[in-house]
């Protein structure tokens, strides 16, 4: 009979593979970053992760380049290693519907 639950994300290349799909799941904004609150409360809370895996994961992308924190600790960017296609955005710029609002002939 086993008592200890396994753990997913024990490896830090899962834990950074899930941390990557979290990442581009949230997006980055215009200024090219994604908020650490959404991305860590995803991984551990809804993953149901540990603390320790986390670290381990968010590390090993940083050593990677696939990320970069910001220096306030509050965001990631993506890294100089990340591949283009991979870089999830939020959005597009807001564009104003001129043309609906009477603003452009």
């Amino acid at each position: 009979m086993k008592y200890v639950e396994p753990h997913p994300y024990a490896k830090p290349e899962a834990a950074a593979a899930r941390l990557l799909e979290i990442a581009k799941a949230i997006g980055a904004d215009r200024r090219g970053m994604i908020p650490v609150g959404a991305w860590n409360a995803t991984f551990l809370n809804r993953d149901k992760a540990t603390a320790a895996e986390y670290a381990l994961g968010r590390d090993h992308l940083i050593a990677t380049g696939l990320i970069v924190m910001h220096g306030s600790g509050g965001y990631i960017m993506w890294g100089p290693n990340c591949d283009p296609a991979d870089r999830a955005e939020m959005g597009e710029e807001i564009k104003m519907p001129t043309v609906s609002l009477g603003l452009q002939r």
